[in-house]
């Protein structure tokens, strides 16, 4: 395999030990755990009345949590079924859900950025796909620069499915793959086979998808350093334009379908470590830009790019380089976000169904952000997404003194400073190149909630490595 720079720097292991504890991923400031059950659809209806008085450009997303079969591995909000009767009964809410939005919102808001994650959703049928897209086309205005993305399963997503997709105006995919091993695969339920991810992944660059993603998992069952190397490999081999590498967070009591892996096929836990640094390291060598401390670009994306010029963004989508300050999530279990609130749908498709049945939106929890909220907010996602917190910018914004304000956190940032992870001047804190894989653990030192609620509070997340 050709290396792009055999000069990158090994990820000490001993550092990836000493930080190694449970942390948000903050796509969010307040995190969801600390969401009140106190806001509901009067106050979803509220901050979309606020909203409706802003075109800045929108950000929506769509939760579609149908799969043909739940992954072993998979945290996410799902349903299980081959009835497309279901389905079409579900796309009949997103509907109803759409008019509820638009009814307050106003009709045809130009949207800058649109995704449809789950689940899986290339299960739904061609006709699915048509439908669904030509509902929010009816209610909302997507402009022709807008990025349009979508996550897919490289086993049940076909030729067909793609062209219209492409048809449709998609021009960003992700595709799930995980790990390429036999053996790994077998024992999380997941058997796709390396020509299946490789053929769709060259249809849909013949296809003209850019930004094409992949995602990885490390700390599966029976993942080894060499095996997993060998994934990375042909990723890179492929030339895939993002790659998000997530850990994998076992929580059988949580997830009961884990149960099924058996602890004592996981790689423990200096294993995991290794897998990380084999993953860094080796997409680093072959000239990857670290993206925050989990995900990679090809220098040419423009996720690269808006990196370099220090305008990522990041939202419950992930990271982006399109700036929304509104995003509106629908269906089941999806968050909305607006400058001054977050709001969850009911997370289970009868609770979901019950709610916009009844005509209502189906908001159940949510907050409202305080001042403090606000400048913490500005000041995580700056760490999280571009690596630096500029005092000046802040003080600019929020018409403080970041210095005293963050007396206490700047304090707490000393042992960072002592690994040579990050380093403070009169300008602001930056994440140096081996502080980048701790980077939610520098952002941690600036959330209020957590050292309000110290180490017990911490167990709800995963693992930062």
């Amino acid at each position: 395999m050709d290396r792009k720079n055999d000069a990158v720097e090994k990820v000490d292991r001993a550092l990836l030990k000493k930080y190694d504890r449970p942390g948000p991923r903050y796509t969010s400031y307040p995190t969801v755990p600390e969401w009140s059950s106190n806001f509901g659809p009067d106050d979803y209806r509220q901050v979309l009345a606020a909203t409706s008085k802003t075109d800045s450009g929108l950000s929506l997303y769509f939760h579609l949590p149908f799969c043909r079969a739940r992954c072993l591995y998979c945290g996410c909000t799902t349903v299980v079924t081959s009835n497309a009767g279901r389905v079409d009964k579900y796309l009949t809410r997103l509907e109803t859900e759409m008019n509820l939005v638009t009814q307050v919102l106003g009709r045809h808001k130009r949207v800058i950025q649109l995704h449809w994650g789950g689940g899986t959703p290339t299960h739904l049928s061609a006709d699915q796909i048509r439908r669904l897209h030509g509902s929010i086309a009816g209610h909302f205005s997507i402009v022709p620069e807008a990025e349009i993305a979508i996550e897919v399963d490289p086993r049940v997503t076909t030729d067909e499915q793609l062209q219209l997709l492409r048809e449709l105006g998609f021009n960003r995919i992700s595709l799930g793959v995980q790990d390429l091993t036999p053996q790994v695969q077998a024992a999380i339920g997941r058997n796709q086979t390396a020509e299946q991810t490789i053929a769709l992944f060259k249809r849909c660059r013949e296809l003209g998808f850019g930004g094409i993603n992949i995602d990885l998992i490390y700390g599966l069952p029976y993942q080894t350093v060499d095996n997993f190397a060998s994934t990375i490999d042909e990723v890179i081999t492929l030339g895939a334009d993002r790659v998000a590498v997530y850990s994998f967070a076992y929580l059988p009591e949580i997830r009961p379908h884990q149960k099924r892996i058996l602890p004592e096929w996981l790689p423990l836990a200096d294993t995991k470590y290794e897998l990380f640094s084999a993953a860094v390291e080796r997409f680093l060598g072959a000239g990857y830009v670290q993206i925050g401390m989990d995900h990679f670009a090809l220098p040419q994306d423009e996720m690269a790019q808006a990196l370099a010029r220090g305008r990522l963004h990041r939202n419950f989508m992930g990271y982006t380089v399109r700036p929304a300050s509104e995003s509106i999530g629908f269906g089941m279990s999806a968050i909305s976000e607006f400058p001054g609130a977050f709001a969850q749908n009911l997370s289970t498709l009868e609770t979901y169904a019950k709610a916009i049945d009844a005509g209502q939106p189906a908001t159940f929890r949510g907050w409202r952000l305080s001042d403090d909220d606000r400048i913490r907010q500005r000041a995580i996602l700056s760490l999280m997404c571009n690596f630096i917190l500029e005092f000046a910018a802040l003080d600019r914004a929020f018409k403080i003194d970041s210095k005293t304000y963050f007396a206490l956190e700047l304090a707490a940032l000393k042992p960072f400073i002592a690994d040579g992870l990050v380093m403070v001047t009169d300008a602001g804190v930056t994440v140096l190149r081996c502080g980048k894989v701790f980077v939610r653990n520098v952002a941690m030192i600036f959330d209020a909630y957590l050292r309000a609620q110290g180490e017990e509070k911490q167990q709800v997340f995963s693992r930062t490595i």
